[in-house]
């Protein structure tokens, strides 16, 4: 069997090398369209479906408690140390909590994500070091005794070059020293695919690394280990071999009851349940899983394209060879062992076609990976590369496309009379007759290629309303740097007059414009939003019900904000010197929160309480609006708060400059570790960056859709081109008695871009309705347009059928300068 499967591969290598034209369009097709569907299976694999690498990762489970409305939220420690301690269900179960650090010692402080874990999380996990020890349930036995961290692979290799001898080293950790015991096994970079984290230290290390920042102001209480209130934490656990997923559900469920009843204060209303490790976070599945579908239905598409167009290929191919066909038939050839011979020869067609696919799916994930901005909330963190579950998935789909191109030709090939078969060189079927198998499948090509084109037109013109947007700031030549003092354990004392020194110095630099401090920078992914009361409203007394207040965006600001930020001034005063904390509070709203709130009469001097505020604040001021979390998001209300009236621990520098912002990049990392060495200082970047990274999602959307509607459109109109050539080739005859007859070449000319005409008014109809069905799964990811925009749908429409009909006029202007003396010479 064996010896008879390689002469078949024998004999297919060569029928292609006899047709190279054929074969070489055939496996440039297939590898378009299965190195799409390779790489977005990359993609979407390393986002859902690439397991943790640790040992057992089936067996892992997340334990979250949370309400009815959220039922997955984090957890507090007291309630972890219940559930540890008081079910069986578990093998292990270990909590941990991001954290955010200063990262110092023979190189400038920077900032690293890391996690604050119990001493038993790497034993849960099931893994090894890859240098020194990681951390024991000894290291998290006395809070503050045992000051020692495992390094992330990433930052062992970055920051310290894979050093043997980085065990041992001590470091800095928001300014107290740290000895590296260990590095972590390579690969591993947390417990979610989602995330990554370059440190992890003892949960024994907290009121040194995550003190609790209610409010993110004033002094900072380092007590959360006892906060049953405090939840914080998330936890992952080992199930026993001999326990079930349903039991750990039962068993926390009965243990969540258990402790609402001895704490109503803190837990009610409050349930548990389990979730698997191997799945993405919860959380985030909505959003990944329809993003995802999105993707491999467009790239499903495109391969489909180029499977109708190989198929054509073939169809046209296997009536070129019918005479050999039926001569090995008529020579006692079984049409089993005929079939199976074709199905080899498709099966090397995709299988090389898979080969290059896999060449081009990992260059375009290289590719796709340098594009993502290295600054903004949009900077992934997933490992888009071409491992073994991506190889296994293009053969999966090499085969089954062999069997879709390959099948049709095949039987089409055994099918027939051998002895009118073995007759005629020629046949005299027109397009309507012979072709209307070809016909189909270029219909389908013209159909898909329309779906595609019009995905890409949409999301293309949601992308450039989004970045026409006006954003309602001027992000051009600001400079933004964080002065993360919530890191450093600042009194509130010290860190204004850390922010008083750093303006004062920051705005005499050669080349600033001027300087301000944020809370929160626009678009960079954060924002923080409080209920209201405007004053002398019904909601006010003691019976106001808190769940139905409005909600407002907020913001605290340093003396010069708007004007660093390019924001107008519309009525009324900016902050000023006297805004102070013993000052009459103040705020100013933006032109939403005026318009909505007060419609009919002037906003300023009215007085509002934010949040559990006692005491009121009045507005002073109202400002243009901005965007704040999205491009595309609509306008909301914002209220903003003086910086020296609300005190912050955690603020960014706003400068805006005459010169290039890159230019004072250097000075000002310099300025600031002069006032403070232990501030981290690696984050300093152009405002601008961090709006392209806002635009980031759109900009790769309406990129990639494009790009395979453009793979798709291509592949169609050569589909076309090779069926007008086909058809005007079989025809020549006809043609020859036409001209004969006193046809002129412009009538021949219509007659093929007429045939050609009906085919792409065909699939632009079928195109159209099957955008339109898309139209609903589409909306929610559009911003200014609708998903059955007419413009899109008729531009598209108008663009495919002129290439289209180009691809036919070619074979047309070939029918029209036909010899009647050579096409008839034949019979």
């Amino acid at each position: 069997m064996i010896e008879i499967l390689w002469q078949d591969v024998r004999y297919g290598y060569r029928m292609l090398r006899a047709a190279p034209v054929v074969a070489l369009t055939a496996i440039s097709s297939l590898a378009l369209g299965i190195g799409a569907n390779s790489s977005m299976f990359a993609v979407v694999h390393a986002a859902l479906f690439r397991p943790l690498p640790v040992d057992s990762p089936e067996e892992l489970w997340f334990l979250f408690t949370g309400t009815e409305e959220s039922p997955y939220d984090s957890i507090s420690y007291p309630d972890y140390l219940d559930y540890r301690d008081r079910t069986e269900v578990f093998q292990s179960l270990s909590a941990f909590g991001e954290i955010a650090v200063s990262l110092g010692g023979d190189s400038a402080p920077e900032i690293c994500r890391g996690l604050i874990v119990t001493g038993n999380f790497f034993e849960t996990l099931g893994l090894r070091p890859q240098q020194g020890r990681l951390l024991t349930p000894e290291d998290d036995r006395v809070p503050g005794e045992h000051p020692v961290a495992v390094l992330g692979d990433g930052l062992w290799r970055r920051r310290f070059g894979a050093e043997v001898s980085v065990v041992g080293r001590i470091i800095t950790l928001n300014g107290r020293t740290y000895h590296v015991v260990g590095v972590a096994p390579r690969g591993f970079r947390g417990p979610d695919v989602l995330e990554s984290y370059d440190i992890y230290v003892p949960m024994m290390m907290q009121a040194y690394l995550r003190p609790p920042r209610g409010g993110f102001s004033g002094e900072m209480d380092p007590d959360l280990l006892d906060r049953r209130n405090a939840s914080w934490l998330r936890v992952v656990g080992r199930l026993r071999s001999d326990r079930s997923p349903d039991e750990a559900a039962i068993a926390v469920g009965t243990l969540a009851r258990q402790l609402e009843r001895v704490y109503p204060d803190t837990n009610e209303g409050e349930s548990a349940t389990v979730f698997p490790v191997e799945k993405v976070d919860p959380r985030a599945w909505p959003w990944l899983s329809s993003v995802s579908v999105l993707l491999m239905a467009v790239v499903g598409l495109v391969l489909l394209v180029a499977t109708a167009n190989v198929t054509s290929l073939l169809l046209a191919r296997a009536v070129s060879r019918r005479r050999e066909i039926a001569l090995r038939l008529a020579l006692g050839g079984a049409k089993a062992r005929l079939v199976r011979q074709l199905l080899t020869e498709s099966l090397l067609l995709s299988v090389l076609g898979g080969a290059l696919g896999l060449l081009l799916a990992s260059w375009a994930l290289h590719g796709f990976t340098r594009l993502v901005p290295e600054a903004g909330i949009f900077s992934f963190t997933l490992d888009f590369r071409v491992d073994l579950e991506v190889v296994l998935f293009t053969f999966l789909v090499s085969v089954v496309t062999a069997a879709l191109v390959g099948l049709a030709p095949a039987l089409r090939s055994c099918r027939g009379e051998l002895a009118k078969t073995l007759k005629h060189t020629d046949g005299a079927e027109g397009l309507r007759g012979r072709f209307a198998g070809r016909k189909a499948l270029v219909l389908a090509q013209l159909a898909l290629s329309i779906v595609l084109l019009v995905v890409a037109g949409l999301f293309s013109k949601s992308f450039w309303n989004s970045r026409a947007a006006a954003p309602g700031f001027r992000a051009h030549e600001v400079l933004t740097a964080p002065l993360r003092i919530d890191l450093l354990r600042y009194t509130k004392t010290d860190g204004r007059n850390l922010y008083r020194d750093v303006l004062e110095r920051a705005r005499v630099l050669p080349g600033v414009v001027s300087a301000s401090l944020a809370r929160v920078v626009p678009l960079e992914g954060g924002g923080r939003t409080t209920t209201f009361r405007l004053e002398g409203s019904p909601e006010i007394g003691p019976e106001w019900d808190a769940e139905r207040l409005p909600v407002v965006g907020t913001n605290v600001i340093a003396v010069d904000y708007f004007r660093t930020m390019g924001i107008s001034l519309l009525e009324g005063r900016d902050f000023s010197d006297r805004d102070i904390e013993d000052a009459p509070f103040v705020v100013v709203i933006n032109e939403t929160f005026a318009k909505r709130f007060f419609p009919a009469v002037d906003a300023l001097g009215k007085r509002i309480r934010l949040g559990g505020d006692e005491s009121s604040r009045t507005i002073v001021g109202v400002v243009s609006d901005s965007k704040y979390r999205t491009v595309g998001e609509p306008a909301t209300p914002h209220v903003y708060q003086p910086l020296a009236q609300v005190h912050e621990t955690g603020m960014r520098l706003l400068m805006r400059t005459a010169v290039s912002p890159e230019a004072l990049v250097p000075p000002l990392r310099n300025l600031l570790l002069s006032l403070e060495p232990n501030l981290p200082v690696s984050d300093i970047v152009p405002l601008e960056r961090l709006v392209r990274s806002a635009l980031f999602p759109a900009r790769m959307a309406a990129g990639l859709m494009t790009v395979f509607a453009v793979l798709a459109s291509s592949l169609a109109a050569f589909g076309l081109y090779g069926l007008m050539s086909f058809a005007v080739a079989q025809r020549s005859r006809e043609m020859g008695i036409r001209v004969a007859l006193g046809a002129s070449p412009a009538q021949l000319v219509r007659l093929v871009v007429g045939d050609g005409l009906w085919l792409v008014t065909v699939g632009v109809v079928l195109g159209w309705a099957g955008a339109a069905a898309m139209s609903r799964f589409l909306a929610g990811f559009l911003y200014g347009v609708s998903p059955i925009d007419p413009i899109t749908f008729g531009s598209v429409a108008l663009l495919l059928s002129l290439v289209m009909l180009t691809a036919a006029y070619v074979p047309a202007l070939r029918a029209g300068r036909s010899d009647p003396l050579i096409a008839l010479r034949y019979e």
